[in-house]
C-alpha cells in the first residue's frame, strides 16, 4: 500500500512538472513566425534590383521584431512557365504570405487560386492578377505613367512632330499598360507621328543602342517617349554623341537619368518630364501581410483591398528634390529605405 502511495505521489510530481514546463515553454516561445515568399518577374534592371533591396530591408525589420521565419525569393527570369513551376514547388511549403509580381497574369491564375483557397495571404504587386483569388492588390498606375509623358511631348511640340518610343519588355503588363496610356493621348493628334517603337527592356545600354540606330535611320526626330528612365539616359547620350540637337524627352526617376537631365538642362530644345513609381511595393506588401496575420489590421477596414500607387511627376521645378548627386546612377528616388541602407547600397566611395 505504501509503495502504491509513493508511486502515485511520484506520478503527480512528474505530471505537475511537465505541465509547468509546457506553460513555461508557451510563455517564452514568443510570437508566431510567418513564412514568406516573393515571386518577381526578373532582375534585369536597376529598378528590379532596388525593389529587391527594399524588400529585404523590410525582411530584416520584421526578423528583428520576431515576426517572420523562412523567406523564399523566386525570380521568374521573365518566363511565365518558370513562374508557374516555381509556385507549384512553393505550394508544398505552406507559406503564410505570397507576394507576386505576375509575368503573365492569366498564366498564374490556377496556382494562385490554390494558395488563396488554402488560406495563404496572396498580395499582387506592380501588375494586377487575372483572378479574384487574392487578399490585396497593390499596383502601379501605368496608364497614367504613359499618358503623362505623352501629353508632355504633345504640349512641347505643339501637337506636331516625329516621335520615337523606347518601350520596356514585349508582353509584360507594365509595358503594355504604359504604351496604352501613351496612345490614349497620341491618337488624338494626327500630326504626331510615331516613326518607330522599339523594345529596349528598360535597360540603359539597350536604350542607348536603340536610339543610336534610330538616329541613323531617321534624320528628323522631334521627341522621345520612353517607358523607363535608364533608357532615357541612354537616349540623351546617343543624341549628344551623334551631335544631334537634343529634343524633349520623358523618363523616370532613375538617378542616372536625373543627373543627365541636370547636365544638359537648357541645351538645344531639350526639356524633360519624369514619372516616379515606388520601389517599395514588395516591402509594403510584406508589412501589410504581417499585420493582417497578426490581426492588427483588417482588409477593407484598415487596409483597402485594391490600392493603385499614384504617379509623381518630376519637372525642372522639383528636379532637385529627387536627384541625389551623392548616390550612384542605379538609385531610384521613390524609396522608403533609410539613409544608412541607401549609403551602404548606393553610396559613392
Amino acid at each position: 500500500m505504501k509503495k502504491r502511495i509513493v508511486l502515485l505521489t511520484l506520478c503527480f510530481v512528474v505530471l505537475a512538472g511537465s505541465l509547468l514546463f509546457a506553460a513555461g515553454a508557451q510563455e517564452t516561445a514568443g510570437p508566431k513566425k510567418y513564412d514568406v515568399a516573393l515571386s518577381v518577374v526578373w532582375e534585369g534592371n536597376t529598378y528590379a534590383v532596388q525593389s529587391r533591396e527594399e524588400f529585404y530591408a523590410e525582411v530584416e525589420r520584421q526578423k528583428a521584431a520576431g515576426t517572420i521565419g523562412n523567406v523564399y525569393y523566386l525570380n521568374a527570369d521573365n518566363s511565365a512557365e518558370k513562374q508557374v513551376s516555381d509556385l507549384e514547388d512553393l505550394y508544398t511549403r505552406n507559406v503564410d504570405i505570397l507576394i507576386i509580381q505576375p509575368v503573365n497574369p492569366p498564366a498564374v491564375s490556377d496556382i494562385i487560386k490554390k494558395f488563396h483557397d488554402r488560406g495563404t495571404i496572396v498580395i499582387a504587386c506592380v501588375s494586377p492578377l487575372a483572378t479574384d483569388a487574392y487578399t490585396l492588390s497593390m499596383i502601379s498606375d501605368d496608364r497614367a505613367f504613359g499618358r503623362t509623358g505623352a501629353q508632355f511631348l504633345v504640349d512641347k511640340l505643339g501637337g506636331k512632330g516625329n516621335i520615337i518610343a523606347l518601350d520596356g519588355m514585349d508582353g509584360i503588363t507594365v509595358a503594355i499598360e504604359r504604351w496604352a496610356g501613351a496612345m490614349e493621348v497620341f491618337s488624338k493628334y494626327p500630326d504626331i507621328k510615331i516613326v518607330s517603337k522599339v523594345f529596349a527592356d528598360w535597360d540603359y545600354a539597350k536604350g542607348k543602342s536603340a536610339t543610336e540606330n534610330l538616329l541613323a535611320a531617321f534624320p528628323k526626330i522631334d521627341g522621345v517617349w520612353s517607358s523607363g528612365g535608364d533608357m532615357t539616359r541612354g537616349a540623351i547620350e546617343a543624341f549628344v554623341e551623334a551631335k544631334r540637337p537634343l529634343v524633349p524627352m520623358m523618363g523616370e526617376d532613375a538617378n542616372g537619368f536625373l543627373k543627365a537631365w541636370k547636365n544638359v538642362k537648357g541645351q538645344d530644345n531639350f526639356a524633360a518630364v519624369g514619372c516616379s513609381m515606388p520601389t517599395y511595393f514588395f516591402a509594403d506588401a510584406l508589412a501589410q501581410g504581417v499585420e493582417i496575420l497578426k490581426g492588427t489590421k483588417k482588409v477593407g477596414t484598415d487596409i483597402p483591398r485594391d490600392t493603385i500607387m499614384q504617379v509623381y511627376t518630376i519637372t525642372d521645378d522639383n528636379l532637385a528634390q529627387f536627384l541625389r548627386e551623392d548616390l550612384s546612377d542605379s538609385f531610384w528616388a521613390n524609396t522608403k529605405m533609410d539613409e544608412a541602407t541607401l549609403q551602404r547600397v548606393y553610396g559613392q566611395k
